[in-house]
């Protein structure tokens, strides 16, 4: 918390800086006022107006959300490895409860082959560049041809 004999920018006076402290903590506006010794009326209108107590508000809450998310990262991390110790070791529990929680059908998704024959790499084709000239021109009739085109084309760009 911030003393009447500490350091603060030469903007924020030290009531200001008391109800930054508090505001930052979590106080509402009445505690922040209680706190510095002024009004709510007082800390209210600091905050929708004061330059000087604005930035200083926002560079604490900036720096204070910035050391949780530093500690958010560093658990994360730990339990992860706890998590992949536990698997390494045969906990099958553990194991289980990883993929229910992390889920496998975005795996497979990524995992399923596009159609293997060519009307239906051609239907993809052409359903991929309906959708591209949905987005550029809301349409095209002449999709299909193009899709015939450009097989065409890349099957000539192969050496003979």
């Amino acid at each position: 918390m911030t003393e009447s004999d500490q350091i603060r920018p030469p903007e924020v006076t030290d009531k200001q800086s008391i109800a930054i402290d508090a505001l930052v903590g979590g106080a509402t506006h009445r505690e922040a006022a209680e706190a510095a010794g002024v009004q709510r009326t007082t800390v209210t209108s600091w905050c929708n107006h004061h330059i000087a107590f604005i930035a200083e508000l926002n560079l604490r809450r900036r720096q204070r959300l910035q050391a949780v998310g530093d500690k958010l990262h560093e658990a994360v991390g730990a339990a992860v490895g706890v998590l992949a110790d536990r698997v390494t070791d045969g906990d099958t529990d553990c194991a289980l409860a990883v993929m229910r929680l992390v889920g496998v059908e975005h795996l497979l998704a990524a995992a399923k082959p596009g159609p293997s024959t060519y009307l239906g790499v051609h239907a993809e084709l052409s359903s991929n560049l309906k959708s591209e000239c949905l987005m550029d021109l809301f349409g095209s009739p002449d999709c299909d041809h193009v899709v015939e085109n450009r097989s065409e084309e890349s099957g000539r760009l192969e050496p003979d």
